[in-house]
């Protein structure tokens, strides 16, 4: 348990004058939420009224067509070319606790400025929002949600995503792009021209279309600044300044930072796997959240059943994140 300690003498001046206080609560330990920003503000979080699962119809094939001349024979030939991927719901939560003993000593403030409750819910709902960024960015495991590592994912095809087979030669339609080679981002194979620019030029065309592009390109801390120090090095202290998410969701509206590539917004998260750069177009990929427990909290009950005096809230969350579409994808897994 973390706390500050003091030394003082109660003298009469210090007895009798109040502290100066906030209602401010600075986090001193996490990092900020971009992908789950990012996604709030392009409009890709969907929230489902219900439901045992979640139900993605994906187009993979055309109706053939042909050109025809007066009364020639034409194919009336049928083709598939709808099916579905299936996710299932994932549920995060984050409790408020407050003991009796707590609620009652609180009762009894130098200043109003935030109570004790206000305070834990804070806590807890910053846990939350962190917490999904944190496993949004990484990979699935045990109860958790999907992860940028399993939608777009480095071993294109192996497994399976929302129930369809990536393995199957059929299939490639429902897989990512990916380059495993390695590359140092500082290297000049040719001159003028460093090594991670150019293979992220490559791999932004893979998954690019003309009405399609790459919107955001997302890595880790150390890559990140990698990228600045070539931009830095040729003499730029930035390239475009990036305005395509809000921080509104922390408080506020400042905007993102970052260099823009080829249009596409680069930002970085903590929470990305080392020596990984992710590239998509943001309507390739969604944020599913469940109506009812859109990070809300439920109501306090008394924990007394088992002999404990407290009161216990949730905050709670039923989310999914889902690819529709990881042609538009890309994922560089050896970066340095």
């Amino acid at each position: 348990m973390a706390a500050a300690t003091e030394t003082v003498t109660y003298d009469q001046l210090f007895s009798l004058t109040e502290r100066t206080r906030t209602d401010r609560v600075t986090d001193n330990i996490g990092n900020s939420t971009p992908n789950l920003d990012i996604f709030h503000a392009a409009g890709q979080v969907e929230v489902a009224s219900g439901g045992e699962s979640i139900e993605e119809r994906l187009l993979y094939a055309y109706q053939d067509t042909e050109w025809m001349s007066d009364r020639q024979k034409v194919s009336t030939e049928d083709k598939e070319g709808i099916t579905k991927a299936i996710y299932p719901w994932r549920y995060c939560l984050s409790p408020v606790n407050i003991s009796l003993t707590d609620e009652l000593r609180a009762r009894a403030s130098e200043t109003k400025a935030m109570d004790f409750a206000e305070s834990k819910i804070i806590q807890s709902r910053q846990g939350l929002r962190t917490g999904i960024n944190t496993t949004m960015a990484g990979a699935q495991s045990g109860k958790s949600m999907l992860g940028f590592q399993d939608t777009i994912r480095d071993s294109v095809s192996t497994g399976t995503l929302g129930g369809i087979d990536l393995s199957a030669a059929a299939n490639s339609w429902f897989r990512n792009n990916a380059y495993t080679t390695a590359v140092t981002w500082t290297t000049q194979t040719v001159t003028n021209l460093y090594n991670g620019w150019v293979q992220l030029g490559v791999q932004f065309e893979a998954a690019s279309d003309v009405n399609d592009e790459v919107t955001h390109i997302g890595t880790g801390a150390t890559i990140y600044g990698e990228m600045l120090s070539t931009l830095e090095s040729a003499g730029y202290t930035r390239f475009v300044n990036a305005t395509s998410y809000s921080l509104g969701a922390k408080g506020g509206q400042k905007t993102g930072q970052g260099p823009m590539f080829r249009g596409a917004q680069i930002y970085k998260d903590r929470s990305f796997a080392a020596s990984h750069v992710y590239l998509y177009n943001v309507k390739a990929l969604k944020l599913k959240i469940l109506e009812g427990a859109n990070f809300s909290k439920t109501r306090f009950v008394q924990a007394d059943a088992n002999g404990i005096l407290a009161k216990i809230a949730f905050y709670v969350v039923g989310i999914q994140f889902v690819a529709v579409n990881p042609r538009r994808t890309s994922v560089m897994t050896t970066v340095t």
